[in-house]
């Protein structure tokens, strides 16, 4: 067990490590120009203040998507994958509608989707080193990339 809990202590780091300490949202009010004259507006400062709703579930996901994995022993993944994506797009867009009511660009459908998707492999990526780094390739997060993206398990060679 004392491997378990020292696998997802180093996952929660590395989640917090890799995805840096901002959510999309608010990471995207830090680098807002403010010299720009929509900057001032009522719309953009509301969308700035909206921004802590994201940064709490950024923050509380990064915690409790690994504990919960371990808990359910992987059996609560895909739901855990399927919110994670649902709340990592919701970010996107409102992070593409503040930099907009803010006079910066917007992102388009694709772009905030590839984004998405890109998070999406990292963590099924991250997730398999960390397996590795735990012990072994049939770990959990293993499990869950190839049950995400297809593949042979890493275990035949050993």
């Amino acid at each position: 067990m004392p491997r378990v809990a020292g696998a997802v202590a180093l996952a929660a780091l590395l989640c917090l490590g890799l995805s840096g300490c901002l959510s999309t949202s608010r990471a995207t009010a830090v680098a807002l120009d403010d010299s720009k004259p929509a900057y001032a507006t009522e719309d953009c400062q509301s969308a700035i203040r909206a921004t802590e709703v994201h940064e709490t579930l950024h923050t509380g996901r990064i915690i409790a998507t690994p504990v919960l994995l371990v808990l359910t022993a992987g059996a609560a993944a895909p739901l855990l994958v399927g919110s994670n994506i649902a709340l990592d797009a919701a970010d996107r867009v409102d992070a593409s509608k503040l930099s907009e009511a803010c006079g910066g660009p917007g992102k388009t459908t694709g772009e905030i989707a590839g984004d998405v998707a890109g998070n999406a492999a990292l963590g099924a990526v991250t997730g398999a080193a960390l397996d590795g780094v735990a012990g072994g390739g049939d770990g959990l997060a293993s499990r869950l990339s190839r049950f995400l993206f297809g593949g042979a398990t890493g275990t035949a060679s050993r």
